[in-house]
């Protein structure tokens, strides 16, 4: 009777060990987190205080990135002092004459963020764009 027990515990312990090591560790399928995030392309936007529409386009030339933003009331801005770091794009821009700040949080193909101009900020969300 001790030996089944010892047999039965050996047998689930390594059945155990095998289950956890091939669930933890599939190396078979990648998910997006594993990948680097790229955030060259276009950007679709919408600040959610006002409801307006843009894009952002991204460029990448060496190590640098490059940006401008195209909105309704201002045309295109372009993003100076631009950093993306991680899955954050951080920049300063000049709309209309008043100096803002624009900060964007990538997840995958959604970003949420907002400008601030000011006193004022203006949530924003958006997406990659589809071409």
């Amino acid at each position: 009777m001790q030996y089944t027990k010892r047999i039965y515990s050996i047998i689930f312990i390594a059945t155990y060990f095998v289950f956890t090591l091939s669930c933890g560790s599939s190396g078979s399928e990648s998910s997006k987190n594993d990948m680097p995030f790229d955030p060259v392309g276009k950007w679709e936007y919408k600040v959610t205080t006002d409801v307006s529409y843009g894009e952002i386009n991204i460029s990448k030339s060496g190590n640098s990135f490059k940006a401008k933003m195209t909105t309704e009331v201002f045309g295109t801005l372009e993003l100076m002092n631009l950093k993306i770091e991680e899955n954050v794009l951080t920049a300063d821009l000049d709309v209309g004459g008043t100096p803002a700040i624009i900060k964007c949080e990538f997840d995958g193909d959604d970003f949420t963020g907002a400008v601030v101009a000011g006193e004022t900020t203006f949530p924003m969300v958006g997406q990659r764009a589809g071409d």
